[in-house]
């Protein structure tokens, strides 16, 4: 009498995913007799038991078999489980903004996928989401915010990145002058960083930079012009200043008795 006894279904197992640097999660299974093989060919066990460690720690995908065997001692095909490891993506690359009190304040921005923006190094309160993030800072001050990206739900390392908002500069102090017609007109001068000159109130036009400036008046009369300094890219209110050119006086004839 010869019994042939029909193999087990194969047991059932679900794959597994991971980040590089997490703990790998164990794979397991539901069955009887559990073997874990190394090989397609079912000739290297790797483990036996409902739960496998795999011991896999770099980012790759890592393919077992599990089988069971019943009590007639037939082992069953094997079914393919996976371990998956993600390699975490790179910092995105970010860039520094600037502003002045007052002005347009810039988003910071980034490119990537999933980013998220954090208002703290140890990535634990998150403040945006999003390539485009609006800090809604007003006043002055450097802000730091941390910035990362995310790839099968694997977050990489973070970057720093930060918005100074600078203050506006005091204007720059400046001495009237006055001449005579037809004498040394003396240049303008003005103390302060990154001088520039205008001859118009609205400060649309640029006549000058920089002290002394020579307005290159020679005509009486009087002549007003505005400065201002800059410092980190943000410019002061303008100081007015005025040249006058007075005429000379006219004297009647001489007689000589």
């Amino acid at each position: 009498q010869i019994e042939v006894y029909c193999l087990p279904s194969p047991p059932t197992a679900t794959s597994q995913t991971a980040c590089f640097g997490d703990p790998a999660p164990d794979l397991t299974a539901i069955g009887t007799n559990i073997k874990w093989y190394l090989d397609a060919g079912l000739t290297i066990v790797g483990g036996t038991g409902l739960s496998y460690s795999t011991g896999q720690t770099a980012a790759a995908i890592y393919t077992y078999y599990v089988t069971e065997t019943d009590g007639n001692g037939c082992e069953s095909n094997g079914t393919t489980v996976t371990l998956e490891i993600y390699a975490l993506p790179t910092a995105p690359s970010v860039n520094n903004e600037v502003a002045c009190v007052g002005g347009v304040i810039p988003d910071l921005t980034t490119t990537g996928t999933n980013i998220t923006w954090y208002s703290d190094a140890s990535l634990t309160t998150i403040v945006g989401t999003g390539s485009t993030f609006a800090t809604g800072q007003t006043a002055v001050g450097v802000y730091t915010y941390y910035v990362t990206e995310s790839l099968n739900g694997c977050e990489g390392p973070s970057v720093p990145v930060t918005l100074e908002i600078y203050a506006i500069p005091s204007a720059p102090t400046a001495t009237n002058e006055a001449a005579c017609e037809g004498g040394l007109i003396p240049d303008l001068t003005a103390i302060g960083t990154t001088l520039t000159w205008y001859d118009d109130a609205a400060l649309t036009n640029v006549v000058g930079n920089n002290s002394p400036f020579a307005t290159g008046q020679t005509a009486v009369g009087i002549y007003t012009y505005y400065v201002t300094e800059s410092q980190n890219g943000c410019q002061s209110p303008a100081a007015t200043v005025t040249l006058e050119i007075y005429s000379l006086p006219t004297t009647g004839p001489i007689n000589h008795w």
